[in-house]
């Protein structure tokens, strides 16, 4: 197969506005729930659809619409053309987003001649293959006389494979908002594009009222000084902090299914092993993150001084706060809560039934007291990045399958970034009500591993592969 970093060219590149007058000069401050994630490095998400017709097919009958819908879309979800600007006269650290006439976003058009079909599939691939296919996010001049650098929020990118299919890439700065608002923007934009540029058809408005995530003044300038500080100390290099990343040069991604009934038979298999002691129904998404986590320990040369398993999650905070927040809130409203498991643990007898109680214990704790949880959590987490802990990015919720431009559903839906800090990414089965797919990206060596350890615990379901 010709590799797709080998093989991805730009047609053209375009800067994107909302229409001149659409939108009035803005500016929102940033909640603690969104400086939690002013160092994160982009989000990139990726979704593949059938196309059939050439690059100047897709140039001359679809991108002009393309472009047309994204810009009346960011008449509604304007903050995403805006800036990223740091304050002077506030926090240390603390930023804002700056809407102003005439901002814009960049949208590329790319061909590739890679296989397509190949990317499709969820068998293992090099993970850098993906890299090409969303656009980087590159900074901005304030156009002040000092020269300096103002950081775009999000970036645009859409790959044609000639007579095959294309692929729509999506970079956002976490910071600008959290998956609920990207997905409701992405799926936006794909009404307006299939309507033919009708805004009218988006019926759920996005909602920026900062008052809605409740006075947490004080949790906010807590954490910019802890980030101060942070960047006042010198830091190892990655390769120092990290001896087992050295391996990601040669990472693979592939992606795995849990089909209903898979979960269903992994469910009865924990309470039998865990018995009362596991609690009543668990999830879906404690099942599925259970049974990930109890293979990756399995897969994983665990250094022996450093024996502890890490994993990190979110959950939504809207129902979560007093009053809840609304579901169209955008921005970022989401906690984390961070858990801890001995490598013998999660792969002994009952490693399975030991994750899933610790999962279940971790989210009962988020249900008592969000804030505090998700504070300690982000203080935590610069220790434990120095490890190799996992995270997850994505959520069956988002129903990421549903997003129709009017070429059909996706082929594939792939979250590219989960290899910058070795997450796991979650979406619903594209082809069963109550599956889950999962991402995960390792070396090469490891992954091989990981895909006989998650095939051969699969209880009583033959020989079918759950990576085709």
């Amino acid at each position: 197969m010709a590799s797709a970093i080998e093989t991805v060219n730009v047609v053209e590149q375009r800067r994107v506005s909302p229409p001149p007058g659409s939108v009035p000069p803005a500016r929102l401050t940033l909640t603690y729930f969104d400086v939690l994630w002013l160092q994160s490095p982009p989000v990139q998400q990726i979704f593949f659809y059938d196309f059939s017709g050439s690059t100047q097919d897709f140039r001359d009958s679809h991108f002009p619409l393309l472009e047309r819908s994204l810009s009346l879309a960011l008449t509604l979800f304007y903050p995403l053309a805006g800036r990223l600007v740091p304050l002077t006269d506030s926090y240390p650290n603390d930023h804002v987003i700056l809407y102003s006439e005439g901002d814009s976003v960049s949208l590329t058009l790319a061909e590739s001649r890679a296989d397509f079909a190949c990317l499709v599939r969820n068998q293992a691939k090099e993970a850098e293959e993906f890299h090409s296919l969303a656009s980087p996010l590159f900074p901005l001049s304030s156009g002040d006389t000092e020269g300096k650098q103002e950081t775009p929020l999000v970036a645009f990118q859409v790959t044609v494979f000639p007579r095959s299919g294309i692929c729509i890439g999506f970079t956002v700065k976490h910071v600008v908002t959290d998956g609920f608002g990207g997905t409701h923007f992405l799926k936006s934009w794909a009404s307006i594009f299939k309507a033919g540029g009708d805004v009218t058809v988006v019926k759920t408005l996005p909602v920026y009222d900062r008052a809605l995530v409740g006075d947490l003044e004080h949790l906010k300038r807590n954490y910019l000084k802890t980030m101060k500080k942070e960047t006042e100390t010198p830091r190892a290099s990655l390769s120092e902090l990290q001896p087992e990343q050295a391996q990601l040069d040669r990472a693979t991604r592939s992606t795995y299914v849990l089909t209903r009934t898979h979960i269903q038979k992994l469910r009865d298999q924990i309470s039998a092993t865990g018995g009362q002691s596991v609690g009543p129904r668990l999830s879906t998404f404690t099942v599925t993150c259970a049974y990930v986590w109890a293979c990756l320990a399995k897969s994983r040369a665990m250094p022996q001084d450093r024996p502890t398993f890490y994993f990190g999650f979110a959950v939504d905070c809207r129902p979560r706060l007093d009053p809840p927040v609304p579901e169209s809130y955008f921005g970022n409203c989401i906690g984390s809560t961070l858990i801890e498991a001995s490598q013998a643990e999660l792969t002994g007898e009952n490693g399975l039934a030991a994750a899933s109680k610790t999962i279940r214990r971790a989210i009962r704790q988020l249900d008592k007291g969000v804030l505090e949880e998700t504070d300690y959590t982000f203080r935590k987490w610069e220790e434990v990045r120095k490890v190799r802990a996992l995270s997850i990015a994505g959520s069956p919720r988002f129903l990421v399958y549903e997003m129709d431009f009017g070429w059909g559903r996706p082929r594939k839906v792939e979250i590219v970034s989960i290899d910058l800090n070795e997450a796991m990414s979650l979406a619903e089965s594209r082809d069963e009500e109550g599956g889950v797919e999962i991402g995960v990206v390792g070396p090469r060596d490891e992954m091989q591993r990981f895909t006989s350890y998650f095939e051969e615990g699969l209880p009583d379901m033959g020989k079918t592969p759950n990576v085709a």
